[in-house]
């Protein structure tokens, strides 16, 4: 079961939040429902939660953003597998469909724009429209999967070492935040506490199951793809945006949005821009 109960949402009167769990076999996803009309369906980042999204506000649409397997309020299962992609993937349309059918438009951050992407790939048929922020689309060379999956493990035997205060202080060195200590001390705190109370055990089971090692390289099977998405990346985050550019910028269906000032993490550091870019996507497709 969820080990905390993390409801931060700041901006409550603005943007009413409806907190509930869905029950699927042995363990729960915790949801955060906001607003009415059309549904988004978001997923976020590693280390975070749906609490992530609460200054993000998008007028005419009921925006479902569910907690992953180990973050934020959904469980913690003691099995490897429910941390994998696959599993997830699967655990994630069950929930999905009995939350909204099979119509939906899909937002995903980091990690969660990794999992999206696969997502999307999966049930194609069902996604309105694809919005990724800062998402990788894996590692195509072996070699560096490998290497990328023993520093994920380093990783994951540290955080086991250590508590979830460790976790928050070594991440935030990381240097994809960078620009993240540009931000007011209430909302640095906000993330510093999201990250924190998570889970060293949930953290590690995810980095083995689901970090960048072990996803499977999907960039091969984008020019097949139908549906019409939207990259969002920061300018102060080269890695992604060289990512947006040369990958979602080359293909037809795709929009890639720069965000002048923002690092890795728009949707929080440039709430506003970030939001007018997602508006302007769903509205054209709309």
């Amino acid at each position: 079961m969820s080990q905390y109960f993390c409801s931060i949402v700041d901006n409550a009167l603005r943007n009413p939040a409806q907190r509930m769990y869905f029950d699927l076999g042995e363990y729960r996803y915790g949801l955060t429902i906001v607003g009415d009309g059309e549904p988004i369906v978001c997923f976020h980042g590693f280390s975070e939660s749906s609490y992530t999204w609460d200054a993000i506000n998008l007028p005419g649409y009921r925006v479902i953003r569910i907690d992953l397997i180990g973050h934020g309020d959904s469980d913690i299962p003691d099995e490897d597998k429910a941390y994998t992609i696959p599993q997830m993937i699967e655990d994630l349309h069950t929930v999905i469909y009995h939350m909204v059918g099979d119509r939906y438009y899909l937002m995903g951050y980091s990690m969660g724009a990794r999992i999206a992407l696969s997502y999307a790939l999966e049930y194609e048929s069902e996604i309105k429209g694809l919005i990724l922020e800062s998402g990788s689309v894996g590692i195509a060379s072996d070699a560096e999967r490998l290497e990328r999956r023993k520093a994920d493990e380093d990783l994951a035997v540290h955080i086991e070492n250590h508590d979830g205060a460790w976790f928050a202080t070594r991440w935030a060195e990381a240097p994809i935040f960078e620009s993240q200590k540009q931000l007011s001390e209430g909302v640095e705190e906000l993330i510093y506490l999201r990250r924190s109370n998570n889970s060293t055990y949930a953290l590690a089971c995810t980095l083995r199951g689901s970090g960048q090692g072990v996803m499977p390289y999907v960039g091969d099977k984008l020019e097949k793809f139908s549906v019409e998405g939207l990259y969002v990346s920061g300018a102060l985050d080269t890695k992604y945006t060289t990512i947006g550019r040369d990958v979602f910028g080359k293909l037809p269906n795709f929009k890639h949005v720069i965000v002048e000032g923002a690092g890795h993490n728009v949707h929080i550091e440039k709430p506003q821009m970030f939001e007018q870019a997602v508006l302007d996507f769903l509205h054209k497709k709309g």
